[in-house]
């Protein structure tokens, strides 16, 4: 058991050797420097693979801990989840009062897109308030360095017996409220309030996995990985809610209004970059691999506690990422190959479509063909009528 005068030499010398010591429990474990530096893409998936063999394929080194996983249950609050419901209900009354507004209908918005209007304002509001409050708290409050030094996510966590009891710090508490509240708003809104579109399915899912991510974190005291995941995902919905703003403003009072054509142009792009940036780049950096890396370096010979589950929900959000660039890309070659003139959402149904899915009743054949296997999206219809027109 080294003192800390041995201890400090041992950091000197690997200091000077290009490596690291890390010192917990009593013992020195020495790791390369380039250990802490952001990985190759090479290095990004053997360190998750080393991670995985060590804990995930290893089950008589590291014993599930059922009593462990008891606690953990036990240690769900009452009051946290009403208040999460609370929360919820906020929304919704929100939400609502924003949908009965009239600004429509002063604006003259087109009737296929007044239904729409609502829900993108209310949601470009929200996810606006959402991120700037984890803006302010992963990275302007400077109370915590997670985001820039992710590695050291699970650095110093010791799963004692008073692990579980330990309080959450208050802003990251309050992070977690709101988020959890918005996103039971979120599976009511999507059934009952959104337009029906193709993914709603997998909306809901998201959502369901959402709320069980941060229920688990937070029971877990995994908030670190919990608050870089919530920074890193609404900024992209802010943007794509003030493109979908712009797309329905554009035409308006049988007008076409240039303005809002070229900034439903800029910000889908900006989406797209920002999509492609925070969730296709800095999520696998920031959270995927520090989840499992950080594990490797901090736990070898100490039960990481759930660590294979939690990750394997945040590879299932991963997976969700890639579906829905799918539709970015979609949109992007449509628009350079001038299949599609205009910026529209390519997961909307048609009108017909989704008036026949919500109201459970089936039309005739050959009335809208083009809609009956439910792919056909409002863009494409777009685009036919244009054509036909001209």
């Amino acid at each position: 058991r080294p003192s800390a005068r041995s201890s400090s030499k041992i950091k000197q010398k690997t200091t000077q050797c290009s490596a690291m010591a890390i010192v917990f429990d009593g013992y020195s474990r020495v790791y390369p420097a380039s250990y802490y530096e952001d990985p190759s893409l090479t290095e990004f998936f053997y360190r998750i693979g080393l991670s995985l063999g060590e804990f995930a394929f290893n089950s008589t080194k590291y014993p599930h801990d059922y009593a462990f996983t008891l606690r953990m249950l036990r240690s769900w609050r009452l009051v946290d989840v009403g208040g999460a419901v609370l929360l919820a209900m906020l929304f919704t009354a929100l939400r609502y009062v924003i949908s009965v507004w009239p600004v429509a209908n002063w604006l003259q918005i087109q009737p296929a897109s007044k239904l729409k209007w609502p829900e993108s304002i209310w949601k470009f509001i929200a996810y606006s308030g959402l991120w700037l409050y984890s803006l302010y708290v992963v990275l302007l409050s400077g109370r915590y360095d997670f985001f820039h030094n992710p590695v050291d996510i699970l650095r110093g966590i010791i799963f004692d017996e008073n692990y579980l009891e330990k309080p959450l710090p208050s802003d990251i508490y309050w992070m977690y409220a709101l988020q959890l509240g918005f996103y039971l708003h979120s599976v009511y809104a999507t059934l009952f309030m959104d337009a029906w579109r193709k993914d709603s399915i997998m909306m809901l899912f998201h959502h369901g996995l959402t709320i069980f991510l941060l229920e688990f974190s937070l029971l877990m005291k995994y908030y670190k990985t919990g608050a870089l995941v919530l920074f890193l995902h609404d900024l992209s919905d802010i943007i794509l809610e003030f493109t979908k703003i712009n797309v329905y403003l554009k035409d308006r009072g049988k007008k076409l209004f240039l303005l809002n054509e070229w900034l439903a142009n800029i910000g889908f792009v900006m989406f797209a970059f920002s999509w492609a940036w925070f969730r296709l780049y800095w999520f696998p950096l920031k959270v995927l691999y520090p989840s499992h890396w950080s594990v490797y370096l901090y736990h070898q010979g100490r039960d990481p506690k759930m660590f294979v589950f939690f990750n394997s929900m945040l590879f299932a959000l991963q997976i969700l990422h890639i579906y829905w660039f799918y539709f970015i890309v979609l949109l992007l070659v449509r628009v350079a190959t001038g299949t599609q003139r205009e910026v529209e959402d390519t997961r909307e149904y048609e009108e017909a479509e989704r008036h026949r899915r919500l109201n459970g009743h089936q039309e005739s054949p050959g009335v809208d063909d083009a809609s009956q296997d439910g792919t056909v999206d409002s863009a494409a219809t777009s685009i036919r009528h244009r054509t036909n027109k001209d």
